[in-house]
């Protein structure tokens, strides 16, 4: 990892330079180069890095893409039309009355659910779930192994889902 963080700070302009050039945005360029080489200390934390040069030139290409094809959805999704096509496209997004209480409902009986969980159980689930955790994290957070914390996991969601059965 030391020669990539030698090759940011020796090319950061030259990034820099590119990364205007493949987003044609001269004012979010940096923060381009920033995300490219956050992404690149994570790859560079998993495997060697063989050629910074050209891993670097491919993350800020594929951001700049990213980015720009979120740029466009932003745009269509904002643009301007008709006042009472939008009234009604937010009305319809809205969920019923009928929809809101038969999701609080579902939203008590998982609760109970989770209590009723033994704690290990709730906790690996709750990890996985609400936490985003990988397995691996969890097996170790919890001193299983990583078979038991799927099964764990398996297992509760098994449970959750028994709950909202009528």
């Amino acid at each position: 990892m030391k020669s990539l963080s030698e090759f940011y700070r020796r090319q950061h302009g030259g990034l820099v330079r590119y990364a205007r050039v493949v987003s044609s945005d001269e004012f979010g360029a940096e923060d381009l180069v920033q995300e490219a080489w956050i992404r690149c200390r994570i790859l560079a934390s998993r495997e060697a890095i063989g050629d910074p040069a050209h891993l670097f030139r491919r993350v800020l290409r594929n951001l700049a893409i990213d980015r720009s094809r979120s740029l466009a959805r932003e745009r269509a999704r904002t643009q301007v039309g008709d006042a009472s096509d939008t009234r009604g496209q937010a009305a319809d997004d809205a969920p019923s009355a009928e929809r809101t209480l038969i999701a609080r409902s579902e939203l008590g009986l998982l609760g109970d659910a989770l209590v009723e969980l033994d704690d290990r159980t709730r906790v690996a689930f709750e990890m996985h779930r609400f936490e985003g955790a990988r397995l691996q994290d969890i097996a170790a957070a919890l001193d299983i192994s990583v078979t038991r914390a799927h099964e764990l996991v398996a297992a509760a969601l098994r449970h959750c889902r028994a709950a909202l059965r009528p």
